[in-house]
């Protein structure tokens, strides 16, 4: 299995299942961005465990890369430089809308 950060912090909203998914990778990544953005500067990086296995010029080439070495393990893609993406459901803060669980 494979998800963008985005789709990770979608899914881990969503369902407590993938709440723990990819932590170890996301810690990986904070814990040394700043090493990581000298070190690949504007590059996507394939990251599993507390490694990265890969930089590459698109997301694409990162998740080919990634299911050809880990197959159905997940695994983090994520660019340097680019902050965690803010999600917002205006419709659920307004309570327009409600979610279940």
């Amino acid at each position: 299995m494979f998800l963008t950060q985005e789709e990770m912090t979608v899914s881990s909203n969503e369902n407590n299942e993938y709440k723990n998914l990819l932590q170890v990778e996301s810690s990986f990544y904070e814990e040394n961005r700043d090493e990581l953005l000298l070190k690949y500067p504007n590059r996507v990086l394939l990251i599993h465990g507390k490694k990265v296995h890969g930089d590459f010029e698109s997301s694409n080439e990162a998740i080919s890369a990634g299911i050809l070495k880990f197959g159905q393990e997940p695994f983090l893609v994520r660019r340097t430089g680019e902050s965690e993406p803010v999600l917002s459901a205006p419709a659920l803060t307004l309570g327009i809308l409600q979610c279940q669980s």
